[in-house]
């Protein structure tokens, strides 16, 4: 594992320090216990199954009892303490990626495809999770139980020992080949789980489009991503399983030629023949532990890369938040010879165009013109990647405050997101203190009252992304969470592309009378939704092509 792996994992674990000491003091109780265990199996053959000596098995069992709560104890502290403190760290790393991912930059998550997010937020904490409980829990407690059974072979029989380290260099050459090449495709996995949930993902967002053309190529390209990762899922436990055999075989020479020397030794009387059942006793639990310890060590291996994907996430960078607070649009937001670049591609070039506080601004132009970038700009998406000057009342846009800037900027888009929640709910999000009456009165004002109508009216659960609404439905509910919020910047992005014309004439009208004294840019292809704007902004190819007054 390397250093910044180690790093990671010592500022998670920093705090639960007693947490893993105590985890540590069950693991050697309980590898005390076993070492006790094997250590009596001599007396209960020799005394009591050859001498048959009554007065020591009533003792036998009692140490045997005493061993037994003594290993209980140990067991419970390890297997609770150490996990409940992984938990905990769990439970934060997840808050920290979703954190990361809700404050991130917006063109950073954007950058990023979202079922590789979604793996690592999910797929590769759980893999973190495994491997820990594997370098915690079973390997500390199989290391100090390899210590005990060593110190009972050696006691009982160094000859016998010997002959078991014979096999000590086919266990070394398959921790190293196996080692590797598990490491190696295990990465591999995390990655191709990421591809398979892109794909799923992508294929769930445009399900309709997909059912309207042809199904062929989506399929290929699902199968051909299911099939690499199954070959290396299938790679990965090949050499898995290839580890613990090799494992084994060197196991079953090591024991095989105990098993002859000892049978010489009993025979010769040199040794009693409970000397060779504690040896072997222990011998196999010996085995067992180093088996857990290499499959620990392999795992510590596989950490960095698993550990590596989830620091990608935590390292996206995050929001500016400092910055002077925003309280109102006093004036005016002026942008200056604006481009925005996105990944070296220019989206908008050269925009000059002044907004004064109260104006009513129609947005135009045909398809892919520039004109949603221009509102991301407005309302402050894109940060570093714009160039020029846009500024708020003279204040430079990266040096305010985005969330107290946003807190004054409400939008409805052509694609309204809902969260699979209550319409209630989704309405709160805009304004968490709104009581009844203000809840309903926004509703209204949206010619959105067909939500008193439905199954449990405000706390009908409204499906993944509002899919028990249709399109208008959604945008409705959209207007009466702008009036919930009542922002002092109002942008409309073909906010009324779903409604009728009777409709959207009527929200409209509505809209223009609550946000008559607020600055409202609105973007639409009818012009009956722009009867009321002052000024009519034509984008063409990224620029401004031309403004024309309306009133």
């Amino acid at each position: 594992m390397d250093k910044d792996s180690l790093k990671f994992l010592y500022s998670r674990f920093r705090d639960y320090k007693l947490h893993i000491i105590l985890a540590i003091v069950g693991s050697i109780i309980e590898a005390s216990s076993l070492a006790g265990l094997t250590y009596i199996v001599k007396e209960v053959i020799d005394k009591v199954f050859i001498d048959k000596d009554f007065e020591k098995l009533k003792l036998i069992l009692i140490v045997i009892f005493t061993l037994a709560i003594l290993k209980q104890i140990g067991f419970i502290l390890k297997e609770y303490v150490f996990p409940y403190a992984l938990y905990r760290v769990l439970k934060g790393l997840r808050e920290e990626i979703f954190n990361k991912i809700v404050e991130g930059k917006y063109s950073a998550i954007q950058s990023r495809q979202f079922g590789d997010i979604i793996s690592r937020a999910s797929n590769d904490v759980e893999a973190l999770r495994h491997s820990i409980i594997l370098v915690g829990v079973d390997f500390i407690t199989q290391l100090f139980t390899a210590v005990a059974m060593v110190s009972v072979l050696v006691y009982r029989d160094y000859r016998l020992f010997l002959i078991f380290l014979v096999a000590a260099p086919i266990f070394a050459l398959s921790f190293n080949y196996f080692g590797e090449k598990r490491k190696k495709y295990t990465q591999r996995v995390q990655e191709s789980f990421g591809e398979y949930t892109q794909i799923v993902n992508q294929t769930l967002s445009g399900l309709e489009t997909i059912k309207l053309f042809s199904k062929e190529n989506i399929i290929f390209l699902f199968n051909r991503i299911n099939e690499n990762f199954f070959k290396n899922q299938r790679k990965n436990a090949l050499y898995d399983v290839l580890y613990l055999s090799s494992l084994e075989i060197a196991s079953y020479i090591g024991i095989a030629g105990i098993i002859l020397y000892g049978g010489i030794s009993i025979v010769e009387g040199r040794i009693t023949t409970g000397d060779l059942f504690s040896f072997l006793s222990a011998l196999l639990i010996l085995v067992n532990s180093l088996q857990i310890i290499q499959r620990g060590i392999m795992q510590i291996k596989v950490l960095s890369p698993v550990i590596h994907r989830i620091q990608s996430i935590l390292n996206i960078e995050a929001e500016k938040q400092e910055g002077k607070p925003f309280s109102c649009l006093r004036e005016k937001i002026v942008f200056k010879d604006v481009s925005l670049l996105i990944r070296d591609k220019v989206i908008l070039k050269d925009i000059d165009i002044e907004i004064r506080k109260g104006e009513k601004i129609g947005i135009v132009g045909h398809t892919g013109s520039g004109k949603s970038s221009f509102l991301k700009l407005v309302y402050g998406l894109y940060q570093d990647e714009y160039r020029g000057s846009i500024k708020i009342d003279g204040i430079e846009l990266r040096d305010l405050n985005l969330n107290s800037y946003r807190e004054k900027v409400g939008v409805v888009s052509q694609d309204v997101f809902m969260f699979n929640d209550t319409v209630r709910n989704n309405l709160l999000i805009a304004n968490p203190k709104a009581d009844e009456e203000k809840i309903v009165k926004a509703i209204l004002a949206a010619k959105a009252d067909f939500v008193f109508q439905l199954p449990q009216g405000l706390d009908t659960v409204i499906g993944e992304r509002g899919g028990v609404l249709s399109g208008g439905e959604r945008q409705r509910v959209a207007f009466a969470r702008l009036y919930l919020k009542d922002p002092e910047i109002v942008i409309l992005d073909e906010g009324t592309s779903a409604l009728d014309t009777t409709t959207e004439e009527e929200v409209m009208r509505e809209f223009y009378k609550y946000f008559k004294d607020r600055t409202v840019l609105i973007v639409a292809h009818r012009a009956s939704t722009l009867r009321e704007c002052n000024r009519i902004i034509t984008f063409e190819n990224g620029r401004v092509s031309g403004e024309e007054k309306w009133v």
